[in-house]
């Protein structure tokens, strides 16, 4: 396991359970098993992140911004832990000249640790 640094991470948990609708949805790439599941719709900057399986786990969104020069502005967790066959949703405010990349990993929120090895490759979406 590997440890989130919440002085510099924006560690969150998303709690609703409503999100907007639409087709601007963009998935992450996640686990054939459907372990987890990440998706991020520019408009608003929301995530909305699935857990899929009951297997002690949270399922995690880790984000990063980053600007024209390609520098790494904000970055963060954003955890479900509220248990499998759960969707729940994270509002975000974001540059708008900053690119976003997001990915799918596995977790726990009591702890705030990322299970080493769990996450799907990036995923990174120019504005």
């Amino acid at each position: 396991m590997t440890q989130t640094s919440a002085a510099s991470a924006e560690t969150e948990r998303a709690t609703a359970t409503t999100g907007p609708t639409g087709d601007g949805w963009e998935c992450s790439p996640h686990y054939s098993d459907q372990r987890a599941q990440v998706r991020y719709e520019d408009v608003g900057d929301w995530f909305h992140v699935m857990d899929g399986v009951s297997d002690g786990h949270s399922a995690v969104a880790q984000w990063e911004t980053i600007d024209p020069q390609n520098r790494v502005t904000r970055w963060g967790f954003i955890y479900n832990a509220d248990g499998s066959a759960t969707t729940r949703f994270k509002n975000k405010d974001f540059a708008e000249s900053d690119d976003i990349r997001f990915r799918a990993c596995l977790g726990h929120w009591s702890t705030k640790l990322i299970d080493a090895g769990t996450c799907a490759v990036w995923r990174t979406l120019g504005t």
